[in-house]
């Protein structure tokens, strides 16, 4: 539609296409780097699973059999296995229903408000959020001014595709600010939902009549360090994830160990 109006559709074309790709390169990134973690924590889980519901069970007759008192550690986890045997079903189904409970939840507009506030204040994943939320708002904005549209029709389409409504919340403030003559990024630094870095540069663009042009340096800014930030992520978190399940099968083996031990005592 801004291209259409300013006579140059086939420009407005071009940047709408760059925009979709960075978009969508920026979300298979993200999406790729998390399937390792995600499968690695469902594999370490089950594996623990399976050793405290299967492999620990088998030991616990030989034990009955010949007397033995069991070290404390070794009780513990037959009682961890035994309440995963029994229960491990019906908390599987409570965190479906939990699940379901908080997406209902999520449905509310003031819920999903303070959602997405408080994912925004989480020490690591907040940080990244906000450099992606950062990345979506300045290349939409960027591509809309560059296309010939005013700056409040093109805060209110920028507004509809965050998808945090916390961001949604200080873009609508934004747009109210400029339409009575105040500047964005004045507005956008008092709500503290975007980078700092963020802000400077739409101030720069703004003093410089250069907003749409500011707009898009920023987004390739903010895309960078969120590519940067799931691969450090993700390079902290599989190593975090292999000592855990590494841990928590030491910790059987150990106490079937300390078990074993017991045993041979006795049979001595």
């Amino acid at each position: 539609r801004a291209g259409e109006a300013g006579g140059a559709l086939a420009e407005a074309l071009e940047r709408l296409a760059l925009l979709l790709e960075r978009e969508r390169s920026l979300n298979a990134q993200v999406t790729s780097a998390l399937i390792y973690p995600a499968l690695l924590t469902i594999a370490a889980v089950g594996a623990i699973a399976l050793l405290l519901t299967q492999v620990l069970p088998e030991f616990v007759p030989l034990f009955e059999q010949n007397g033995v008192a069991l070290p404390q550690a070794t009780q513990l986890l037959i009682g961890l296995g035994d309440i995963v045997s029994r229960y491990g079903l019906y908390a599987l189904l409570a965190l479906v229903l939990l699940a379901l409970a908080v997406r209902q939840a999520l449905a509310r507009p003031a819920t999903r408000l303070r959602a997405d506030r408080l994912i925004l204040r989480l020490p690591i994943a907040g940080a990244l959020t906000r450099e992606a939320l950062a990345a979506r708002f300045s290349r939409t904005l960027g591509t809309l001014l560059m296309n010939g549209m005013p700056l409040i029709p093109a805060l209110e389409v920028v507004r509809d595709v965050l998808g945090n409504r916390a961001a949604v919340a200080a873009v609508a403030d934004a747009a109210e600010t400029a339409r009575n003559g105040g500047g964005l990024s004045a507005s956008l630094a008092a709500a503290a939902t975007f980078p700092v870095r963020t802000v400077y540069l739409l101030r720069l663009g703004e003093e410089t009549a250069q907003l749409g042009a500011m707009a898009l340096r920023a987004a390739e800014i903010h895309e960078e360090n969120t590519r940067l930030g799931v691969q450090r992520l993700i390079a902290l978190l599989v190593p975090a994830i292999t000592l855990v399940m590494g841990a928590a099968v030491a910790a059987i083996v150990t106490a079937l160990l300390l078990a074993m031990l017991s045993l041979n005592d006795l049979a001595t």
